[in-house]
């Protein structure tokens, strides 16, 4: 018997690394890495954007196949910085650990290719946009140069807008010319002819202004970009106003650079083929003075943590949130808590990043009433343990505009709430965006019993269909014949009595459109 069992295990012994070896083969470069890294890497690693290489290929990911096995395997990359287990947002970019276990093996097992033939394609990107063809591009009136001293600056550059009329803007979109040096970018609008005086006395492009415009223009936050911020289209009925003869203030952060560089940056805006009835707002609703427990000075050798309070004065809709701040900072937490005690989550990045900033857009827009406090948790780390601490040794941080001094601000997208903003559907599953065209759409609740609802949202008015159908794709129940619904967030109820309990599908049409979502009965 002993024998019978050391035959055993030696078999067992020896089939175990040829049993993992095969389920290694299982994993090729065409059926399973390459979705992947189309999906989360080609974006930003392709030739002039900002990835240090391109992924655009086999023997380009392969090249780089241990490299991508560390950064994916720390979580490093893709570089999604909020907490996915607090909330979700829209253009999420993050790997499941089924996904990075994958990316591991294949490289553990010699990177196999398997069929070309299997492999999806390489995504395109429309030249020059994330969103298509704009309808009006702003350029900086020739490129700037940028001193290699070692020295952060400021640069304000006036972008004369010359139109016959008032327009309604469904997007901006900020293309960085040079990212080496580009850091973020505010552009302020206003009519005032105010900057005009300022540029005049600075000689050369623009004039340099560490913090603001040196006034107050018609609308400080117009528009804004940070490094890796996914440009996108206001929901149907929202947006900006562009007036006549007014000027776009494009203020350029531009960071240290031991070279003389030169860059030149557009702003492209896409205006709003539908009317816009609701102007957003971008504000900077947390900052030094909101802090209970100011002033806003980061001790030597300590880590800091500072709580910010803001009671919300009217009923308001939250869009997105962008948090703001330099290399001390090591973790956001921002919230509102209503006046009933309901807790609305804004974000948490437990390891902040000052490469990795962004605005982070909610799913569905958030009510936020009037009496809630708006609330946020900043940890800054002043201790020689921090790697990414700009002196050495630790020195007191103040409030500065340098990238070597340290920030606290968190901007958002707001506008006076309406009946009905929380239904509105901006994407139907966290990280996917809605591409104009489309039409977002949702069920709730889901599971349901007795009724339920379908929530949608149209980019142009237009007829619409809906039908119930069975899990085989008869139909059960048609809802909505051929009827003309206009722009914007729309509703139809959907009775579900006498129905038996199971699995059926929510099928929309319109415009030569159709989408089916997944509605459970119990």
């Amino acid at each position: 018997m002993k024998n019978h069992f050391s035959l055993l295990f030696l078999l067992l012994a020896l089939a175990e690394p040829r049993a993992r070896a095969q389920t290694g083969q299982q994993v090729t470069f065409s059926q399973h890495i390459a979705p992947l890294v189309y999906q989360h890497c080609t974006s930003c690693h392709r030739v002039g954007e900002v990835g240090p290489f391109p992924l655009t290929s086999y023997a380009e990911v392969a090249s780089h196949g241990q490299t991508i096995k560390y950064v994916t395997g720390t979580r490093y990359m893709p570089p999604w910085k909020p907490d996915p287990s607090y909330r979700h947002y829209l253009d999420e970019n993050t790997l499941s650990t089924t996904e990075i276990q994958q990316i591991k093996d294949w490289v553990d097992n010699g990177m196999p290719q398997g069929n070309p033939a299997l492999a999806p394609p390489v995504p395109t990107y429309p030249a020059g946009s994330q969103l298509g063809t704009p309808d009006l591009v702003v350029s900086m009136p020739r490129a700037f140069t940028h001193q290699g001293n070692g020295q952060d600056l400021y640069r304000v550059f006036v972008l004369p807008v010359d139109l016959p009329t008032d327009r309604d803007v469904a997007a901006v979109e900020f293309r960085a010319g040079n990212k080496r040096i580009v850091h973020h970018a505010i552009i302020g609008l206003d009519t005032t002819q105010q900057a005009q005086a300022l540029d005049a006395a600075d000689p050369g492009d623009g004039y340099t202004q560490f913090g603001g415009f040196g006034f107050n223009p018609v609308e400080v936050n117009w528009a804004g970009w940070v490094s890796g911020t996914q440009a996108r289209f206001y929901p149907a009925g929202m947006g900006k106003k562009l007036y006549r003869r007014a000027s776009l203030l494009l203020q350029l952060h531009y960071g240290p650079s031991a070279s003389t560089q030169t860059d030149s940056s557009v702003i492209n805006i896409f205006f709003a083929r539908q009317p816009v009835r609701r102007y957003v707002r971008t504000v900077p609703a947390i900052a030094p003075p909101t802090l209970t427990n100011g002033p806003f000075v980061i001790p030597a050798g300590q880590v800091t943590t500072f709580h910010s309070q803001v009671t919300i004065p009217i009923d308001l809709t939250l869009l997105s949130v962008l948090p703001h701040a330099h290399y001390l900072n090591k973790s956001w937490k921002i919230w509102a808590v209503t006046p009933g005690g309901d807790t609305i989550r804004g974000v948490k990045i437990d390891d902040w990043d000052f490469r990795w900033q962004g605005s982070y857009r909610f799913t569905n827009p958030q009510k936020i009433p009037a009496g809630s406090r708006l609330m946020a948790d900043i940890t800054y780390d002043n201790t020689a343990a921090n790697p990414r601490n700009p002196n050495s040794p630790p020195q007191e941080m103040r409030w500065g505009e340098s990238t070597l001094e340290e920030m606290l601000l968190a901007y958002f997208d707001v506008l006076p709430y309406q009946a009905g903003d929380e239904g509105i559907v901006l994407s139907t599953a966290p990280g996917r965006a809605t591409a104009p065209g489309t039409v977002p759409m949702a069920v709730y609740p889901n599971p349901a019993t007795g009724s339920a609802a379908l929530n949608f949202q149209l980019e142009r008015p237009g007829p619409v269909t809906v039908s119930l159908l069975d899990e085989t794709g008869r139909l059960v129940r048609a809802l909505v014949r051929e009827k003309a619904y206009p722009t914007g967030p729309q509703q139809v109820p959907l009775p579900l009595t006498g129905l038996r309990a199971g699995l059926y599908f929510v099928r929309l049409e319109t415009d030569g459109f159709s989408r089916s979502e997944k509605l459970v009965v119990k």
